[in-house]
Parts: C-alpha cells; sequence; structure tokens
C-alpha cells in the first residue's frame, strides 16, 4: 500500500472509529476500500502502538477501548534540505535544527524586560 493510500485508510479508520459507525469487520472493510484481512493488518498496526480497539457486539462497531486514541493534525510534508533551512528560521545543523515556540515581537531587545 503505498503511502498516501495507508494515510488515507488510517485516517477514514479512525473517524470511523471514534464516531463508532464501523459496522461489522466485513462492512468495516468495504468502507476503507480494504480487504477484510488487511483491516486487520491495519488494526494490529495501530494496536502494536499500544492504541487499543475493540469490537463491541452491542453497537456493531469497533471501538476505542484504552486511553490511546489517533489524532491528525498536521500535514505530511516532504521536503529537502534548503526547505528544512527557511522551515527552521534558517538555522541546522547537519541532522540537527532549532525550533521556535512562542510570540513573535518584532521590537524585541534581548535582555530588555517591560
Amino acid at each position: 500500500m503505498k503511502l498516501n493510500e495507508k494515510l488515507y485508510v488510517i485516517e477514514k479508520m479512525t473517524r470511523l472509529i471514534k464516531h463508532e459507525k464501523t459496522g461489522n469487520s466485513s462492512e468495516f472493510a468495504q468502507k476503507l476500500g480494504i480487504s477484510r484481512s488487511q483491516l486487520f493488518i491495519e488494526i494490529d498496526e495501530l494496536k502494536s502502538r499500544d492504541v487499543d480497539i475493540a469490537f463491541d457486539r452491542s453497537i456493531n462497531s469497533f471501538v476505542f477501548s484504552g486511553a490511546k486514541r489517533i489524532e491528525f493534525r498536521e500535514p505530511i510534508l516532504i521536503v529537502d534540505n534548503s526547505d528544512m533551512n527557511m522551515i527552521n528560521g534558517g538555522f541546522s545543523h547537519k541532522n540537527c535544527s532549532v525550533h521556535f515556540s512562542g510570540l513573535y515581537s518584532p521590537n524585541f531587545v534581548p535582555g530588555n524586560s517591560r
């Protein structure tokens, strides 16, 4: 399975489980556009990352049964080194990079507290 296909499947799988709308394993696999055996491979992969997924017969849906969930927040970007220099504010040293956080202030003067 290609990376973008896998991401699509995991994202849709997560959404359906979160809303408890998966149906049984055959229905769930059909909704994801994968085989039933591939569905169980994907579920096992998530379980290997300590995400507990179980089938709840009373609601006929797979559910998250533990404390861990999967969230999609940022798109995955594939960038080259020149892009990394721009993204990280121009600070990089081999494979190490400096990440900035906090508020930007154009009038900030180091050592000058207001």
